[in-house]
């Protein structure tokens, strides 16, 4: 696993994957793995997203409510897995997996959010549906490696 580190974070990925840090896509950083073959459209990834949340008073739970709403009524069909706060070692945070369609893509997706000083950080890995259960212990791995520095 090779190492990323910006001021608030740091996170692990493989060697074999990509990263991209100019976030033209939007988020502050995407981690994509290699295509399989010509034929594979699709990169699994994960990324990090950082929401200014100052003057919002925002916490966990409120975090939770708005995201199961934002996905009920904005992804194209959208469907919840598990949603919960989770107490964790590097502290508690927010994990959602669900599951949409986007363009050509049935995606499964896992978010897990933590938030510190006024911010929340972001952190998903997004998977074809049907390769999730291929990609997924390598995605929680990245996942997991993800810590906050500040």
């Amino acid at each position: 696993m090779t190492s990323f580190s910006r001021d608030s974070y740091k996170i692990q990925y493989p060697k074999s994957w990509r990263i991209d840090t100019s976030k033209t896509m939007g988020p502050e950083l995407f981690v994509f793995s290699p295509l399989e073959n010509q034929n594979d459209k699709f990169s699994e990834n994960v990324n990090v997203i950082i929401q200014d949340l100052a003057g919002q008073n925002i916490d966990l739970k409120k975090y939770k409510q708005i995201t199961e709403g934002q996905l009920t009524n904005m992804a194209t069909d959208g469907k919840i897995v598990e949603s919960s706060i989770v107490k964790g070692n590097k502290g508690d945070y927010y994990k959602i997996i669900y599951s949409r369609t986007q363009g050509n893509f049935r995606l499964k997706i896992t978010s897990l959010c933590y938030i510190k000083n006024d911010k929340a950080y972001l952190v998903t890995f997004t998977s074809e549906f049907d390769k999730y259960d291929q990609y997924n212990k390598i995605g929680q791995e990245i996942l997991n490696s993800f810590s906050l520095t500040k």
